[in-house]
């Protein structure tokens, strides 16, 4: 599938879905926009503090201080009809560069928007799932979640900083949902992990998705290839973030990680 070439979108909307997520509806020239790319990465383009507009890529000759802030994101949902584009931000207590912006963010204020990749869905033929991470990966999880059969049987443990996080998704029966709370993500903790490995292995042949902070997925990663014997086409890891370091950071250990 190829990308469609980046392009500047409008806010619409603005409003908290939970204490800390928050929801922006964008809008704009969507007409080449691919249909069910919900779960998939794509790239915001921030506009840097006292600049008046925001350059769209090629960025090679452009100096740094007159590029955009870059951040990774998955689309939630994009509503083809309407032609909206839903993007879920987690909100921390101190703000980075995107959730700043989302926090103030006008209808009528511009963005840059490039993408989005190919979708991140679980492999659908599995005989049960296997879903987690933290509210960086809801959203994605949300996506797929949306899309199980009703028949759908296993497992999603999540972590939220707040009791009030959890959000109403429509989780079919058959899936046990864990809504752990963790309001210090930024600290270093196996809990995630453990509760991962304390669920039940359930009969036949699982699909696992899982993403959120890179120590984590990393260690359920090992957990369910090298403990569970779960094929590497049945699982999908991401980390999304890393303690202690900025996602400009990350997204470089990311991917000397995948090399």
């Amino acid at each position: 599938m190829s990308r469609p070439s980046p392009r500047m979108l409008t806010v619409l909307r603005n409003a908290l879905l939970t204490p800390h997520m928050r929801r922006l509806v964008l809008g704009g020239e969507l007409s080449d926009f691919p249909p069910g790319c919900e779960s998939a990465n794509f790239k915001l383009l921030l506009p840097r503090l006292g600049q008046s507009s925001i350059a769209l890529p090629p960025f090679a000759e452009m100096p740094e201080a007159e590029r955009p802030i870059v951040r990774t994101y998955t689309l939630r949902h994009f509503d083809a009809e309407r032609g909206e584009i839903y993007v879920d931000f987690m909100m921390h207590a101190d703000h980075g560069p995107a959730s700043a912006w989302a926090a103030s963010a006008a209808p009528g204020d511009r963005v840059g928007f490039a993408g989005p990749g190919a979708p991140k869905f679980v492999d659908w033929q599995a005989d049960w799932f296997f879903f987690a991470g933290d509210m960086s990966a809801l959203p994605a999880i949300a996506a797929n979640i949306e899309r199980l059969p009703s028949e759908a049987k296993g497992y999603a443990v999540l972590d939220i900083l707040d009791p009030a996080d959890r959000q109403a998704l429509p989780f079919p029966e058959g899936i046990a949902v864990q809504w752990r709370v963790n309001p210090h993500p930024e600290l270093d903790s196996n809990g995630l992990v453990d509760a991962v490995k304390a669920k039940t292995w359930l009969p036949g042949f699982p699909a696992v998705w899982v993403a959120g902070e890179s120590g984590a997925v990393r260690a359920i990663r090992r957990y369910m290839v090298g403990d569970r014997a779960v094929p590497r086409d049945r699982l999908y890891a991401s980390g999304y973030w890393q303690i202690g370091m900025t996602e400009d950071r990350h997204q470089v250990e990311k991917r000397k990680d995948s090399q």
